[in-house]
Formats: C-alpha cells, structure tokens, sequence
C-alpha cells in the first residue's frame, strides 16, 4: 500500500493544506485507488517554508498547493502504482 501523508500543521494548513487533502482524496476516489493508497493528514513535516508538504512513502514533497494537486498526483503518486494498483519497489529503480 502506497502511504500519502498531507501536512495540516499551521503553515500547511494556512497555505491550504486540509484543501490539498481534500482534493487528493477526492483524486484517489475517482480512480479507484483507495484501496491500494493510504491518505493521512499529519501535524508537521518541518518543511514550513515549502508548505504545504506532501509526504509519499518516505519522500517529501513541498509546494503542493490545492492548484497543484492533480499534477502532483499524475506525477507522484500514480508512477508509484502498478497496473493493478499495487505500490511498486521504487528502492531498485
């Protein structure tokens, strides 16, 4: 399972952190994937000045501003699944 963590501390939260949540899950929905990707929000990240911050697996993903979440989401969240959904090792790519 593929872990998507939305930071909503208050410099994420401020920039639109909780609409970039939002807007992520509504995207994991109209694919199909909420099954295959955990969507968490957390308090802080410690990358207030890239806020609001993204965390996919174990990168970290700053500037991801509700305008930019389909974008995000085409280039960093669906290249990590497979064809069937399934999170992919990107350790070896």
């Amino acid at each position: 399972m593929l872990k998507v963590k939305v930071c909503v501390g208050s410099s994420c939260h401020i920039k639109g952190g909780a609409r970039t949540l939002k807007e992520l899950k509504t995207l994991i929905e109209a694919y199909g994937l909420s099954d295959k990707v955990s969507l968490s929000a957390d308090l802080c990240f410690e990358g207030c000045p890239q806020a609001p911050n993204v965390m996919v697996d174990d990168t970290l993903f700053g500037g991801v501003t509700p305008d930019r979440v389909e974008k995000f989401f085409l280039e960093n969240i669906l290249p990590r699944l497979d064809a069937d959904g399934n999170a992919r090792d990107n350790k070896y790519e």
